[in-house]
């Protein structure tokens, strides 16, 4: 294949990439890594471009074009590396390769002031300033991706490296086998490692190309999975995965025999709240106590919001004195929340509980912690009430639970 044809196809591919990634970072919102990527793309075309034209003999294009067009390779490849670590939303401290890099690919300008367009070095110089980026790249990616997009982003890891090595090989072919020779001092197209190079480019822009579509498409994938199975204001599970979770555990719980309880919990006097400081500060204390909530059970506890301040907690392989203890030190937590230091907002929970008991599915626990639940609102808000299953005698002696108080939300 002619080199001029291989020039061609790498700029045709860099235009290609640009017309696959723009759609994603315009319509898709994936952030200004996939801009990074097409101004990455832009740049290393028009390098390409710069190293084709004109030539006043065949082969040998003018020096100054093919130095710029190097140097605009250089350049791009560290828009990509750049993109990288805006993707994996790291720190900018992580860009401090780019100076060695730089270093390396402005090296280029001093050797073409002293000795014109020396190839040989050109390429040492511009080979380890992408190596160097290729071997950050898959540094970044193998240490700092998401667990959710780890398949894309090792896969892309280990095809930088490939790449590394590929480079690598590279430098040392010339320093060792070009170099002592000297007889490149102009730079040729034609010289031996040029055509392999350009070859490889084109599985580079295509692999690559491909590995930001595959990384996109599975964070995509990845904030679907969120937004469908946690509550977007608290960021706890939602009711249907709750309800899911739940009665899979119950199952699980008759198919052991073992001891399984479930809270039913609800903010008192919410609409105290919503009414005098308005729906944002409602927002704010659902938050504040989804999280202490979170913070006082057990890990192995899984809690979701169902609805509006309702909260549900279910809490495997834990008998009625466990559960009725996890009740409590709810209630208690929620009852020494200091929601706004500014204002005088407190708040206080109603918990109604049930433990399972054989041939009671989950809907009917669920309901059971839900009785429960009315009834320690009826009995004056912030404590506990237990569900008793009519002719079981399952149900266990409750800790000292403070008495209700008249206003659960002082404001």
């Amino acid at each position: 294949m002619h080199i001029l044809t291989l020039l061609i196809v790498n700029i045709l591919l860099h235009v290609v990439a640009v017309l696959c990634l723009f759609p994603v970072g315009r319509t898709l919102k994936a952030g200004a890594a996939v801009w990074f990527w097409i101004l990455s793309n832009l740049l290393q075309a028009a390098g390409l471009l710069m190293v084709m034209a004109p030539y006043p003999a065949p082969g040998r294009p003018q020096p100054i074009f093919s130095l710029v067009g190097n140097l605009q390779l250089d350049w791009g490849t560290m828009l990509a590396y750049v993109g990288i670590q805006s993707f994996l939303n790291r720190p900018r401290r992580t860009l401090w390769l780019l100076v060695p890099a730089g270093v390396l690919s402005c090296a280029k300008i001093g050797v073409y002031a002293t000795a014109g367009l020396y190839l040989p070095v050109n390429v040492i110089l511009g080979c380890g300033c992408r190596f160097l980026l290729a071997v950050g790249t898959a540094w970044l990616l193998l240490r700092h991706a998401d667990r959710d997009m780890r398949m894309a982003a090792w896969t892309m890891a280990g095809f930088n490296l490939a790449w590394a090595a590929v480079l690598l090989t590279r430098m040392v072919w010339e320093a060792f086998q070009v170099l002592p020779h000297g007889d490149m001092v102009i730079g040729d197209l034609r010289e031996p490692t040029s055509m392999m190079a350009l070859l490889l480019r084109v599985g580079v822009t295509f692999t690559l190309t491909l590995g930001y579509l595959w990384m996109v498409a599975q964070r995509l994938q990845a904030r679907l999975v969120t937004l469908a199975d946690q509550d977007p204001l608290t960021g706890i599970a939602n009711r249907r995965v709750l309800w899911e979770k739940g009665a899979r555990m119950v199952a699980r719980a008759h198919q052991n025999r073992e001891a399984l309880g479930v809270l039913m919990v609800d903010i008192d006097h919410f609409k105290a709240i919503n009414d005098r400081w308005g729906h944002g500060t409602g927002d704010v204390v659902i938050t504040r106590v989804a999280q202490t909530i979170a913070d006082v059970i057990r890990a192995t506890d899984v809690l979701g919001r169902i609805g509006g301040e309702e909260f549900a907690i279910v809490l495997p392989e834990a008998d009625a004195v466990t559960v009725a203890t996890v009740a409590d030190r709810i209630r208690r937590a929620v009852e020494q929340l200091v929601i706004d230091p500014g204002t005088a907002i407190r708040c206080t929970v109603s918990i109604g509980r049930a433990n399972i008991v054989p041939d009671v599915g989950w809907d009917t626990l669920v309901d059971a912690a839900d009785q429960a639940l009315y009834r320690a609102k009826a009995g004056g808000r912030n404590r506990v009430e237990a569900y008793t299953w009519e002719g079981t005698g399952r149900e266990a002696p409750t800790p000292p639970e403070a008495p209700g108080l008249a206003a659960a939300c002082m404001i």
